[in-house]
């Protein structure tokens, strides 16, 4: 027998007014592609002018806009092997883009910020980032950034 929530006009965020098609969830997951892509090329600018492998730009991306993740964290949210991770970690250290921190809830595990010439490296990248981000959100509207803020971060 198959268990119907019947509850599920109550449930929190459900409108069962919403009808959401293949079609159109489709659609959603193209454009949420295509941002990536856009936001992601000043990564590759910044790994072409660091002459840094892609992967290591987008780490330093990541912690830049979230400071304080551990090395597995990010290993997972990156989706990289731990033995690539250990190598482009060791080389951002040698290069001083990174520093690693005992975290302050707990004080065996180790957490990743950028070092101040870590900052000053992404700040090119990170402005092109803003910069494509304010140009979409005028152009979409101020209703439109909430409902978008809504959507990514129920995605999170």
């Amino acid at each position: 027998m198959q268990h119907v929530n019947r509850n599920s006009s109550r449930t929190p965020g459900f409108d069962p007014r919403l009808f959401l098609r293949d079609e159109e969830l489709d659609y959603g997951i193209s454009l949420i592609l295509t941002g990536e892509r856009v936001l992601m090329r000043e990564a590759a600018h910044l790994s072409s002018r660091l002459n840094i492998p892609p992967l290591a730009a987008r780490v330093l991306i990541t912690i830049r806009f979230e400071p304080g993740r551990s090395v597995s964290d990010l290993r997972e949210g990156l989706g990289a092997t731990t033995p690539t991770l250990a190598r482009i970690l060791a080389d951002l250290s040698k290069r001083g883009y990174i520093e690693r921190r005992k975290s302050r809830s707990d004080a065996r595990r180790r957490v990743l910020e950028l070092s101040h010439e870590g900052g000053r490296v992404t700040d090119p990248a990170v402005i092109g980032m803003r910069n494509a981000m304010r140009g979409a959100y005028r152009q979409a509207g101020a209703s439109a950034v909430a409902g978008a803020r809504a959507v990514l971060e129920a995605l999170r």
